[in-house]
């Protein structure tokens, strides 16, 4: 027996809940809870009559057609056809939008509370959100698909992982934050090699459009070709300029996340423990090992990758010293910048 929860929550008050109707998903689930599609024990969702898509964060034991190693997507091909979902842009959906997260099993129903700022990431409030199910809207089209932890990733990310045939993401060597009303440069990466942007810079416009929000400006740089040309117009105190920037190929783990030290070799986790060492890296030749903790740069303590990436980005120094931990043994390595 199929067992349907269907659980509501608020983030805003309601005058007169007496009055106040709910809306009802169940016709959406009923339409898409036959686009799941299990292969192996990997429950994915159909995307084409004979494409699938998952999110897993294990190698899956049973082929797959190709993998993103940013977003833990896998891509599979059945021989059956399929009952697609009918994928729907993010820019159509709305803070306080009423939004359903549901698999072949259960349904949750609530409202878009919070929108990411590199992925499409989103956050759906109290709800459950478990890995490969799918983000409804009232009209039964699909924002994207639940990775747990209350969060999903975008419709657009899934579109252009289907039709790539090499997975990659551009990268012009800076990363953004909102500010007030205002886009400006937040880090800089110091392995960047001619870089033309500075920190606090106020970016205007990307390749003659205008800025109206933290998701455009990175998916504009993310799906960058790498080699090709990204124009900024930026203001810089009281000067505005134009720069061109040659894109690069991203580096980083999941979710696009990044300490610039990947430029090093160096990969690390949530919790600062390296999780992956290049071969013939400047991290090879050091001597780290997987496992070792980042804990300090100079006399900064490091909590995060974002720590990195700010003092990183401050400092006028030629050269760091890494603090690291391994089984209580603690050890500098030098960086040279």
């Amino acid at each position: 027996m199929i067992r349907l929860v269907i659980s509501f929550f608020l983030i805003f008050q309601v005058a007169n809940s007496a009055n106040f109707t709910y809306p009802d998903f169940r016709q959406c689930y009923t339409k898409n809870k036959h686009s799941f599609v299990y292969f192996g024990d990997v429950r994915a969702v159909a995307v084409t009559k004979h494409l699938a898509v998952a999110y897993s964060q294990t190698k899956p034991k049973v082929p797959y057609v190709k993998f993103d190693p940013f977003l833990n997507l896998y891509l599979f091909s059945s021989k059956k056809t399929l009952k697609p979902v009918h994928l729907k842009s993010t820019k159509y959906l709305k803070l306080g939008e009423w939004i359903a997260g549901m698999d072949d099993t259960s349904l949750y129903a609530g409202n878009f509370a919070k929108s990411g700022d590199v992925l499409d990431s989103f956050y759906l409030q109290n709800a459950k959100l478990d890995e490969n199910s799918i983000i409804s809207c009232l009209c039964c089209e699909v924002y994207g698909l639940g990775i747990g932890a209350g969060s999903f990733i975008g419709s657009e990310y899934i579109k252009r992982f289907i039709k790539a045939k090499n997975i990659y993401y551009g990268d012009i060597g800076v990363r953004f934050e909102k500010h007030a009303n205002d886009f400006i440069v937040k880090s800089v990466d110091p392995f960047y090699v001619n870089q033309l942007l500075n920190v606090n810079d106020k970016i205007l416009k990307i390749n003659g459009k205008k800025v109206t929000s933290l998701k455009q400006l990175n998916q504009t740089v993310l799906f960058a070709k790498p080699k090709s040309i990204i124009i900024i117009e930026l203001l810089r105190g009281k000067n505005t300029l134009k720069r061109s920037l040659v894109v690069r190929s991203r580096m980083g783990g999941g979710y696009l996340s990044d300490s610039f030290l990947e430029k090093k070799g160096i990969f690390f986790d949530d919790d600062m423990k390296i999780t992956k060492i290049s071969k013939k890296s400047f991290a090879k030749k050091s001597g780290l090992h997987v496992g070792d903790k980042l804990i300090q740069i100079d006399k900064k303590k490091i909590m995060n990758q974002n720590d990195v990436k700010e003092y990183l980005s401050s400092i006028k120094s030629k050269e760091v010293h890494l603090l690291f931990d391994r089984n209580d043994f603690q050890f500098f390595v030098k960086v040279e910048l």
